[in-house]
């Protein structure tokens, strides 16, 4: 007399669709609601508004002696204080 064994199949894995949906659109909310507090937040400091009236103008050239021609036309005294204010300003921005 011959056993036959009687081989189940193997349960399919089930793909929970609407799970998977709520996924992505929390995450779309998320990224959104991101996006509008880095754009609107009150005293976020928005990078595009700053611009850098106090640099001075430098060739483009990779020559060595536009390089050092620029170099030389920086004063380091002033660059200094410059990043000392801008400093200042970014920390008094963000503590309020």
């Amino acid at each position: 007399m011959d056993e036959t064994q009687v081989v189940s199949p193997t349960p399919e894995a089930k793909t929970s669709w609407p799970a998977l949906i709520g996924l992505v659109a929390a995450a779309l909310l998320i990224a959104g609601g991101a996006y509008y507090l880095k754009e609107n937040l009150p005293g976020y400091p928005n990078v595009q508004a700053v611009t850098p009236e106090t640099l001075e103008e430098q060739s483009d050239s990779t020559e060595p002696e536009a390089i050092e021609e620029d170099l030389a036309a920086q004063d380091p005294d002033s660059f200094d204080q410059e990043l000392d204010t801008a400093f200042a300003e970014l920390d008094a921005s963000l503590s309020e």
